[in-house]
């Protein structure tokens, strides 16, 4: 079983319920973030799968674009006219397409934020099938996402840490640290309190490392944000671990 949750705090919360309420015996490895992959472009796509072998063979072809849209994990717009595409195979490209989501071509984190547009195809009188449209959907996906300049996203989450006023230099340099971006930091009475937004990634352990800076004097509270495009070297960092894990199942 895998569970989720807003972080470290929140699954151990879990995991002692688990123990507690049901006498489950849980084992737990390291939290994994919540990476996805979405485009930042618009790309066009036309794409045929053909296949020949012996008996029938499997032919569609698919054309369109992909955009980037706000708001929504994926929207499907058919504009084929004069049945390029004949009208009963519409559902299987749609189906094609978003079989696709689940695991993006560039990192295999789920995509979100696509529009895809069909205004265009050909079919075969015998070889058309909904699998050979399918197929064709998935080819046309991965050509046009890798042309539409795909980046990873991380999930950024508010922090905000009560901390006496007197660690306050070394709270702050230990969030700045972990890619932190500062929103305020005011004092009420003898403590410190300080907003910032943080990545998930970098806050696991913080709780230990905040207990250590302060004395164990200090708490902070974290929700999810937004999802923001990772840095370059951290894009890099996670397509060396997928490669490493690639060639470990291999």
């Amino acid at each position: 079983t895998i569970i989720s949750g807003m972080g470290e705090l929140h699954l151990e919360v879990y995991m002692e319920r688990m123990q507690r309420e049901y006498g489950a015996e849980v084992t737990a490895g390291a939290p994994r973030v919540a990476y996805r992959e979405t485009i930042t472009q618009k790309a066009e796509f036309d794409y045929l799968h053909k296949k020949q072998t012996g008996g029938s063979g499997q032919y569609g072809r698919v054309c369109g674009w992909m955009e980037p849209i706000a708001d929504s994990d994926f929207e499907f717009d058919n504009q084929v006219v004069g049945g390029a595409i004949p009208t009963q195979f519409i559902a299987a490209c749609e189906k094609g397409f978003r079989n696709c989501i689940a695991k993006g071509p560039k990192m295999e984190f789920p995509v979100t934020g696509v529009k895809i547009v069909i205004n265009d195809g050909a079919s075969h009188a015998v070889d058309s099938s909904d699998m050979a449209f399918q197929a064709a959907a998935r080819g046309a996906f991965k050509q046009g996402y890798l042309k539409a300049k795909p980046v990873v996203q991380e999930p950024i989450m508010k922090v905000v840490v009560e901390s006496p006023t007197a660690f306050q230099g070394p709270v702050m340099g230990s969030l700045n640290q972990r890619r932190g971006m500062i929103l305020s930091a005011q004092d009420e009475g003898p403590l410190c309190v300080i907003e910032c937004l943080v990545p998930l990634a970098e806050m696991f352990g913080y709780s230990t490392v905040l207990r250590s800076l302060t004395q164990g004097q200090a708490q902070f509270t974290m929700e999810f944000s937004a999802y923001k495009q990772v840095p370059q070297s951290i894009a890099e960092e996670l397509e060396k671990k997928l490669s490493e894990q690639k060639k470990k199942v291999a």
